[in-house]
């Protein structure tokens, strides 16, 4: 993978994990590593299976829209200096995201587990960029 894909894919790790979490999408920048999913706490050591084909579908037509929203609103966060202005923004992007996602049939929650299994499942971030339209080349 390339410096731009490990970017694209982290910037959009962080986008995913300030969804659900804290304001951390304030500072748009990828100064840390996304927190890794725990280990499964059932007696079985195996992996959960990868996502469905039909849920990395929506995934990936999700992560299109998500990174064309976090490219636009992270654009006017880097113009806007008004801590309650970035507020706004970044609630205004959660709320676009999330819509987004809901849109393609998905649950935040389900979307985050798909990015989390793709982040560790070559083959799997494979089929989520080609669903998303990216190249992984790029």
């Amino acid at each position: 993978m390339t410096d731009q894909t490990l970017f694209r894919a982290g910037a959009v790790a962080l986008f995913a994990a300030a969804l659900g979490a804290s304001p951390a999408f304030a500072a748009t920048a990828p100064q840390s590593a996304p927190t890794p999913m725990p280990a499964p706490t059932t007696g079985s050591m195996q992996a959960a299976p990868a996502a469905s084909p039909q849920t990395v579908a929506k995934a990936g037509k999700a992560l299109h829209q998500v990174l064309d929203i976090n490219h636009t609103y992270g654009a006017k966060l880097a113009q806007t200096t008004d801590p309650a202005g970035k507020q706004r923004l970044i609630a205004a992007a959660k709320d676009k995201a999330s819509a987004a996602i809901t849109a393609q049939g998905l649950t935040v929650r389900q979307y985050d587990q798909v990015l989390a299994e793709a982040r560790q499942n070559p083959a799997l971030r494979a089929r989520l960029f080609a669903a998303a339209g990216l190249s992984p080349q790029k």
